[in-house]
């Protein structure tokens, strides 16, 4: 708070009044970030990167052309 007291005079609940709103801005919006945003981007680029790195399941006509000919007549 030695910023609001070198630019407000007054006494000191009026440096409060006028400090206070933007440290309780600043501080819900880190806790903000930390709850929810942060970690839903980082699980969201882990789950990308994983379906990214996966191989590809095979699809219904490859099962189906795999059994036809792999069937003894």
């Amino acid at each position: 708070m030695p910023v609001v007291q070198r630019h407000v005079k007054g006494p000191m609940f009026v440096h409060f009044l006028v400090g206070a709103p933007p440290v309780i801005v600043f501080s819900s919006a880190c806790a903000g970030l930390a709850g929810g945003a942060i970690p839903a981007l980082a699980q969201l680029a882990s789950s990308s990167y994983h379906a990214a790195m996966s191989p590809l399941p095979p699809s219904e006509e490859d099962k189906i052309q795999k059994s036809r000919t792999s069937s003894t007549l």
